[in-house]
């Protein structure tokens, strides 16, 4: 069955989830799943799915910053159960998918069991509207893992907003600069991605949410939720009504309704699971104010040589044991 063109096409699901307790992830992931058929569904036996999460930075899974571990790897294990082959990458803003993964307590959990990770390749050009890495031909599908999160120049950082990290390397700071301060001119770019990839299932770790700023060193907060869908921007549309934001102030949002683009409107979304009433809070805070888009150009050279001396200066690891996980 084709869910891209079905009824679940706008259907988002909330689910509560009070901790990362590894029987409670598979329970709840395994019941998002559910409405949409299962995951046999999504995912046929022999397929490489690239899982995707928010790896941002180096940062303890407990900082907030990166999608919570327990919930990348259940996300594998259901997978793998419907005989599909999963693995994980990303492209960080500083260090690399390596350095990440070990310090958020990811990489030892992928290696007990034998699940790669990757490093993306450099970008190319897709249907000549966007450049995003080579690396996503190797795959038949991808799964959006992302992590809830404030963030300062987009409003929050949800579904839609994670597969930015599909552009690889340093490029990502090269768009910020190409903004040239419209948030409306980025957002165009993220959702063309969005439009590109068309991840075949999307659920989002908002379990442990950060708020007031973001996207790494902002407060951290337990919501207890998962929310999950196909259709990424239905799903950050459900968050802004669950956790009281004003849709209006999210440039991801604003341009795609002004754009006509499917599944902005709260209207033309199915929401499945727990009831919003239920889960609904007015506590949560979030920026006041959006900064500006745009890197200058000096910052876009200092993000690079940052992100060099982490990647070449710091601790990296050994070939020997890349092998084991690449």
């Amino acid at each position: 069955m084709d869910l891209m063109h079905s009824d679940k096409m706008n259907r988002v699901v909330i689910i509560k989830c009070p901790d990362y307790d590894k029987l409670y992830l598979t329970k709840n992931i395994e019941r998002a799943f559910s409405y949409f058929g299962g995951i046999e569904s999504l995912v046929n036996k022999g397929e490489k799915i690239l899982l995707k999460p928010n790896l941002l930075v180096k940062a303890p899974a407990m900082a907030g910053t990166t999608t919570h571990p327990f919930v990348v790897k259940v996300v594998a294990d259901i997978v793998k159960t419907a005989g599909g082959l999963p693995l994980v990458g990303d492209s960080p803003a500083f260090g690399s998918v390596y350095q990440v993964a070990a310090a958020c307590g990811l990489l030892p959990l992928l290696k007990k069991d034998n699940i790669s990770i990757v490093s993306f390749r450099g970008n190319r050009s897709f249907n000549d509207k966007i450049r995003i890495t080579d690396t996503i031909r190797d795959f038949d599908k991808i799964i959006n893992i992302p992590k809830f999160k404030a963030h300062s120049q987009m409003l929050f950082s949800g579904a839609v907003k994670n597969l930015f990290g599909l552009v690889s390397g340093k490029v990502k700071a090269w768009r910020h600069f190409k903004a040239r301060g419209s948030h409306e001119k980025f957002s165009l770019m993220v959702l063309a991605i969005s439009e590109q990839v068309h991840p075949c299932f999307t659920i989002v770790d908002a379990i442990d949410i950060m708020e007031k700023t973001g996207p790494r060193g902002g407060l951290v907060r337990r919501a207890g939720l998962l929310f999950a869908g196909i259709n990424c921007l239905s799903i950050d549309r459900v968050m802004c009504d669950v956790f009281n934001i004003n849709s209006d102030r999210v440039p991801l949002l604003k341009t795609a309704r002004k754009y006509g683009i499917n599944g902005c409107r709260l209207r033309d979304i199915q929401i499945e699971g727990d009831e919003v009433s239920d889960v609904r809070s007015e506590k949560y805070l979030f920026p006041k104010k959006l900064n500006d888009i745009s890197f200058s150009f000096p910052r876009v050279i200092k993000s690079v040589l940052q992100h060099l001396v982490m990647v070449h200066g710091g601790h990296v690891i050994s070939d020997q044991k890349k092998s084991v996980i690449n």
